[in-house]
């Protein structure tokens, strides 16, 4: 999941080349909920672990409780009998004192001592009763109460489960289309010579890097035969996949004005996406943006890395309107 959570993240990011701070801003409060997102389906996965073992301690619990139950069933029975036994006991013990009337005070003393004792054993086995009757009923109030807690849980469990499948599914069903991608760019990267037209895949998204030898002339912002037919290819490889987004983005070197080079980067970003929309790529799709020299992708202290960092990227990423929908709707 972490994984698809970097996915939201450039896909939000790729937008705060070309917006105003306030919607950069925004973007980034975006990007923190997506993240806080992705954080709560792991953390959903922690407590479904937590509460299965809550749920095995329960069950333990439940059958230590029957064991429990049970005991004091016996026991209820055996103070029940014994209860019987006493009862018939003082009942032959009155007949006795009737018939011993006659015989001496003091033995009629110790007899009705003897009653007493008894008295007193039968009000303690009754109040023992009493209260194993009431500790009987409040740990069966207490087992209804856990099951009627542990169905609650478990359904909403299995209805955040099914919504983290849902967002996996969505989510495997892009990466499966940028593969897909991924090979048809890799048939046109092999009609042109490495130095040229080059691709990475990085965080989920396909970096398409075309020198400006490929494109431009020195200083201009006009696509030369051959960078117009490398982008009529890539047109036709990308236009007929509506599940992708695509950002333009122009680079330059560092030689120069850096308020020149960043002109010059948008207006090449604007002429190369230009060309791709007027080859069929849908223009809600596309997105244009000037880098100047200041996302360099080697040192610009070298000929060799200044004719490196002089090129245009096209950055293709998943479509996202979908999944955000998804998200909003729940």
């Amino acid at each position: 999941m972490k994984h698809h959570a970097l996915i939201l993240f450039f896909a939000m990011a790729f937008f705060s080349s070309c917006v105003t701070q306030k919607e950069y801003q925004e973007l980034e409060e975006q990007k923190k909920y997506y993240e806080t997102e992705a954080q709560v389906a792991d953390s959903l996965r922690n407590e479904y672990n937590k509460l299965a073992e809550e749920n095995r301690q329960i069950g333990i619990e439940f059958r230590n409780t029957r064991l429990d139950l049970e005991q004091y069933v016996v026991t209820n029975k055996s103070l029940q009998n014994s209860y019987l036994a006493l009862l018939e006991r003082v009942e032959g013990l009155k007949k006795d004192r009737n018939e011993l009337d006659i015989t001496a005070s003091y033995e009629k003393y110790n007899l009705e001592r003897q009653l007493s004792g008894q008295q007193q054993d039968l009000d303690q086995s009754r109040k023992r009763q009493e209260g194993l009757e009431y500790e009987l009923y409040q740990k069966d109030n207490r087992l209804n109460s856990i099951e009627y807690d542990y169905t609650n849980i478990k359904g909403a469990l299995q209805e955040r489960n099914i919504r983290i499948q849902e967002l996996e599914q969505m989510l495997d069903a892009k990466e499966e289309n940028m593969k897909d991608v991924r090979e048809g760019l890799n048939t046109l990267a092999s009609r042109f010579s490495t130095g040229d037209l080059t691709i990475e895949e990085r965080n989920g998204k396909l970096y398409l890097s075309l020198s400006s030898n490929l494109l431009f002339p020195s200083g201009s912002t006009r696509i030369d035969s051959e960078g117009q037919r490398a982008l009529r290819e890539l047109a036709n490889a990308l236009k007929s996949n509506p599940d992708i987004d695509i950002q333009v983005e122009g680079h330059t070197d560092s030689d120069g004005n850096a308020l020149t080079n960043w002109n010059l980067s948008v207006d090449r970003a604007v002429a190369v996406t230009n060309l791709l929309v007027s080859n069929g790529v849908n223009p809600e799709r596309i997105t244009a943006a000037g880098r100047g020299e200041y996302l360099p992708k080697a040192p610009n202290n070298t000929a060799f890395g200044k004719s490196l960092n002089r090129r245009t990227e096209i950055i293709i990423s998943p479509k996202l309107d979908e999944l955000y929908q998804y998200l909003g709707g729940q």
